[in-house]
């Protein structure tokens, strides 16, 4: 691991080079992961699955009153759209501020992995739902802007690559305020499509994992406890994809800034005492 700790740190990477990183890493934290899958991971997947389905009712009765040509009166076509824009709000709402709890505790848990120090699973979970007052603050911008955004569908995905590593630069970068959302907008500006493709290339992946975890869910009944389940387990697909971006975020900050801008406060804290001695 010492050897891809000096590759890491030492030049700009591939994203096969990644890959083949994240695959490791991924590996050796399975346990870390599985933990946090199940429990971040499941009461989340609850909690999606129930908006979910709400969604997905509301859209299906639009649908029918389309197709029956009945006509709603006002008040009713304002309460449908006021209910599906409840319910879409609560979905991005969780994305923003409760699965960062998982991508945080995956994601130091790799930078722990990579650099040879002793963790456990609860110690990176614990650490993430420590950051949860940065990441609601944070998020809460985020979530404003890119909505905002998504008005015109380019400035969406501008913003939305831009600030891809927000979340990174809060859990392994030490940024504790929106600045996060700066500071990720440096490390991807100049390498903009670079980080594109990355990302596309982590969406294809991902989508062929959850595709095949689909054909295998396809053997049990649909029902909510199966829906669920399967929810549950793409969060192993979202470890890879966390464990990758980490070490994105990690090469390009190094790269950037040096390796003292990654220190954790238990390194500092150990640096000074050993200069002390």
């Amino acid at each position: 691991m010492e050897e891809i700790k000096r590759l890491v740190y030492s030049r700009e990477l591939r994203w096969n080079e990644i890959m083949v990183i994240a695959m490791r890493l991924f590996r050796e934290n399975i346990k870390v992961i599985a933990a946090g899958m199940l429990v971040i991971g499941l009461p989340l997947s609850i909690l999606l699955t129930l908006i979910q389905s709400r969604v997905l009712s509301l859209m299906e009765f639009a649908e029918q009153v389309s197709l029956s040509g009945m006509a709603l009166s006002p008040q009713e076509s304002i309460n449908l759209i006021q209910q599906m824009m409840t319910n879409n709000v609560l979905l991005m709402a969780v994305t923003v501020f409760l699965e960062p709890i998982f991508i945080i505790g995956v994601a130091k848990a790799a930078k722990w992995r990579l650099e040879g120090r002793r963790f456990s699973a609860s110690k990176a979970f614990v650490e993430a739902m420590s950051l949860e007052p940065v990441v609601v603050k944070v998020g809460i911008v985020y979530m404003i802007l890119f909505l905002l955004g998504t008005l015109l569908v380019i400035p969406a995905i501008y913003l939305g690559v831009v600030w891809c590593l927000y979340l990174y630069c809060i859990a392994l970068g030490g940024r504790r305020s929106v600045d996060a959302l700066g500071h990720s907008r440096v490390l991807v500006r100049s390498r903009w499509w670079r980080t594109f493709g990355f990302l596309i290339i982590l969406a294809a992946i991902s989508y062929c994992w959850n595709s095949v975890l689909s054909l295998i869910f396809m053997l049990f009944p649909d029902n909510f406890a199966v829906n669920c389940v399967y929810t549950c387990i793409t969060y192993l697909t979202q470890g890879f994809v966390v464990s990758a971006t980490a070490i994105l975020f990690l090469n390009r900050e190094s790269g950037l800034f040096g390796m003292a801008s990654l220190q954790e406060p238990e390194e500092v804290q150990e640096a000074e005492e050993e200069k002390a001695e």
